[in-house]
């Protein structure tokens, strides 16, 4: 049989994993059944490389994976970075300024290690009010790092991002739009802004994968949930938000999954990748 794609790409938090953060049964059939059928599948997402691991190796993926919200593409088997955009140096101090400002938590990622400015209280509150994922597993806690001055802890993130109440972040990203700097922002969930550099976009990425994989775009097959995501939909052939997706992503939507909570990923593997009748 000949399936209509060649790549499945499909983000993490909200698409991949269900509410608790964990992979289902389903889930993780349905992907096994896709790549037993020579379909390619690549997952894309805001985390840092050390914390998309651990799903890339349950899942068995061997193409690259893109993290950082494609700033950062991995060769899972030969563990080399193809793509690497580090954010400009001279825009880390205006951004910091303007979240201390505001009081938010800032959090500069690297491949390797995340360091945060703020108080683990506030981090835990913020996670659990929305419903984030922005703590990591108790074997990863050394690589997550909290500094008193972020600016002396890194110099090159490949990421920033901030989270605090919804209107408090939309303001920091107004006023950092008003200084044109060369950075792309975006969310993730609502009270969570990430920063990238300007050349780092999640469908840039993908863009790049697929030439470096000589796959045309319009093979691939997209699933996500969130605003970074879109980016990634405006490139490939066919677009599935979840049913938990916000609306700006439900709206370009060719598909719309039921939610993460619902084997959504899965439904889409099945009845788009694999063409299999509901």
């Amino acid at each position: 049989m000949a399936y209509p794609y060649d790549l499945v790409a499909i983000d993490v938090d909200g698409t991949l994993v269900n509410s608790e953060n964990r992979l289902t049964a389903g889930t993780k059939a349905a992907i096994r059944d896709v790549l037993a059928n020579n379909i390619g599948v690549t997952l894309v997402s805001g985390r840092a490389r050390l914390t998309m691991e651990p799903f890339v190796k349950e899942l068995g993926l061997t193409l690259p994976f893109i993290s950082s919200s494609g700033a950062h593409i991995i060769d899972p088997t030969s563990n080399k970075t193809l793509y690497y955009s580090a954010m400009p140096t001279e825009v880390l101090g205006i951004i910091v300024q303007y979240a201390r400002e505001a009081h938010a938590p800032i959090i500069f990622q690297e491949s390797d290690r995340i360091f945060y400015e703020g108080s683990e209280a506030e981090l835990e509150y913020l996670s659990e009010t929305y419903k984030i994922d922005i703590t990591v597993a108790d074997e990863l806690k050394a690589h997550f790092v909290q500094v008193d001055d972020i600016l002396h802890a890194h110099s090159e993130p490949v990421k920033v991002y901030m989270c605090h109440d919804p209107a408090i972040v939309q303001g920091i990203e107004a006023k950092l739009k008003q200084q044109h700097l060369p950075i792309y922002m975006t969310y993730s969930a609502p009270p969570y802004l990430e920063i990238t550099s300007i050349q780092a976009t999640k469908g840039e990425a993908l863009r790049r994968l697929a030439a470096h994989l000589n796959l045309d775009p319009k093979r691939i097959l997209a699933i996500g949930d969130s605003p970074n995501d879109l980016s990634m939909f405006e490139i490939v052939g066919t677009r599935v938000a979840m049913g938990n997706a916000v609306p700006e992503v439900k709206a370009v939507a060719d598909l719309i999954a039921p939610t993460n909570d619902q084997d959504g990923a899965a439904w889409a593997l099945r009845t788009l990748a694999l063409q299999e009748e509901a």
